[in-house]
């Protein structure tokens, strides 16, 4: 194993009895197979060392370890420093850095990555993509489950290999600051990077908005070619990216190489007006609202700077629709309309409903929560701008965690005043409460989950998809008549 660590602080615990083939490797002692290599991560929650044990019985012949321990098996023990940050540098060792065969887009900010991995990945071609997000994770035909928005390393660098292996040309991925500040794609380099936007969230971790800018400035350290860019420059932390690292800007209020306008809103897409480096286009987009403007001149700006012609880029975006859980319509032929969309934060919401609000015809009905265990500090933000963009707000439950819910709620109250809303704390019968009450062209907005079809209640997950129960209620309303 010790070829795996060159470079690196170590030290070995434990030769193993004879010299082994590895054949793969796994921080998770489940999927450990016979000949494998367990790396024993420690993490906020669970401690990889407690499973060394499970993973020898599984078949690992060898064992990284983060921190000092006494062997109990007769397998190969290698004490590693900084073991979580430097696990993309070994498996990149271990799989012969199949991450240089591929072009990687990295995708970062706030709000408005997971659509943006979505029109790029349309851009240029399904069958040429991988990628990675929030939603799901996607390798050509296969679908995994998303934990996190940014894996692990050592999952990346595999979904790499096996994406090399299908003859798949690029890795489209969005890059949370969690994963930047944690090192989870150290051992990566980036052909391209984008910047979204930065607004109040996270802050239970980064504890303050600088080291949060910092950690998504860090992707712009990784880029092969510094200029290689896409940034928002209308956000101060975007402006801030491109007056130090360059590359192509993108603005709705200002100059910069790519800036756009929405000439007229319709209930199925949208006119804008584009300036793309001097070239006026005009074109009808299937998604809507000025913050999806946003995404589509951030993901123009990562198509140009990888050398796709402007006429291909606005012919494939005409007719995307964006990402599940994104502005999605729950439409079963009701005379008002659903949307689920996955805005969690006072930016992201705000942007949503100022979008509906464009397009209302009747009243706005917004049902939204906060989630446990999170940044306290945008819930009051959120209770304000939910009460003031819409006719009736129904502030609810959303992933609680190990948070009380009732105590969350009192907490997004703080930004509301009067009696102008409703409190239904069991979310799901504060769906069924807005589809009740829902008068024709009204628009009812179910925020904070979208694509997730679970919520968390303390560490267990149950079922919960507000698009199957917002269908079940509408479908169940017309039937009543």
């Amino acid at each position: 194993m010790e070829e795996l660590l060159l470079g690196l602080d170590y030290e070995i615990l434990q030769k193993g009895k004879t010299e082994i083939e590895f054949k793969g490797m796994e921080y998770d002692s489940r999927k450990i197979k016979d000949g494998d290599i367990f790396v024993a991560l420690e993490g906020s929650i669970s401690d990889g060392h407690k499973y060394i044990k499970q993973a020898i019985e599984n078949g690992a012949k060898g064992v990284l370890v983060s921190k000092k321990v006494e062997p109990e098996f007769p397998v190969e023990y290698i004490l590693v420093k900084d073991l979580r940050k430097n696990l993309g540098k070994i498996a990149s060792n271990f799989y012969g850095y199949p991450q240089k065969k591929l072009k990687i887009i990295g995708i970062t900010g706030t709000n408005g990555k997971t659509t943006s991995t979505y029109l790029l990945e349309s851009i240029l071609g399904k069958e040429k993509v991988a990628r990675i997000g929030t939603v799901e994770y996607k390798i050509g035909d296969e679908v995994i489950e998303a934990p996190n928005t940014t894996p692990e390393s050592l999952d990346i660098v595999k979904m790499c290999k096996k994406a090399v292996e299908k003859g798949l040309e690029y890795l489209v991925m969005e890059v949370s600051s969690h994963a930047l500040s944690l090192g989870r794609v150290d051992m990566l380099e980036f052909d391209v990077a984008s910047f979204t936007n930065l607004t109040l969230d996270h802050l239970d971790y980064h504890e303050n908005m600088d080291n949060y800018f910092q950690a998504k400035r860090k992707l712009f350290t990784m880029l092969k070619d510094s200029k290689k860019s896409s940034i928002n420059i209308d956000d101060i932390y975007g402006d801030r990216l491109y007056k130090e690292f360059g590359g192509y800007s993108y603005s709705l209020t200002k100059s910069a190489d790519l800036t756009g306008e929405i000439v007229e809103f319709h209930s199925d897409g949208q006119f804008v007006r584009l300036n793309l480096m001097g070239e006026m286009f005009e074109e009808k987009l299937a998604i809507l609202g000025r913050y999806n403007l946003y995404n589509v001149l951030g993901v123009i700006g990562i198509a140009l700077q990888l050398g796709i012609g402007k006429n291909i880029i606005l012919e494939k975006l005409k007719d995307i629709k964006g990402a599940p859980g994104r502005f999605e319509l729950v439409n079963c032929g009701q005379d008002y309309i659903v949307v689920v969309d996955y805005a969690h934060t006072g930016d992201a919401l705000e942007n949503i409903l100022k979008s509906i609000n464009e397009l209302k015809k009747g009243r706005v009905i917004t049902v939204f929560g906060c989630g446990g265990d999170r940044d306290a500090t945008k819930r009051p933000i959120m209770g304000e701008i939910a009460q003031r963009l819409s006719d009736i707000a129904i502030l609810t439950s959303d992933n609680p965690r190990t948070e009380n819910p009732h105590l969350i709620i009192e907490d997004v109250k703080k930004g509301m005043n009067g009696d102008h809303y409703l409190i239904e704390e069991d979310r799901e019968q504060a769906i069924v409460k807005a589809i009740e009450i829902a008068q024709k062209n009204d628009i009812i907005l179910i925020a904070g989950k979208g694509h997730e079809t679970y919520q968390i209640l303390g560490r267990k997950k149950i079922h919960f998809d507000d698009r199957e129960i917002a269908r079940r209620e509408i479908v169940k309303r017309k039937i009543r008549g």
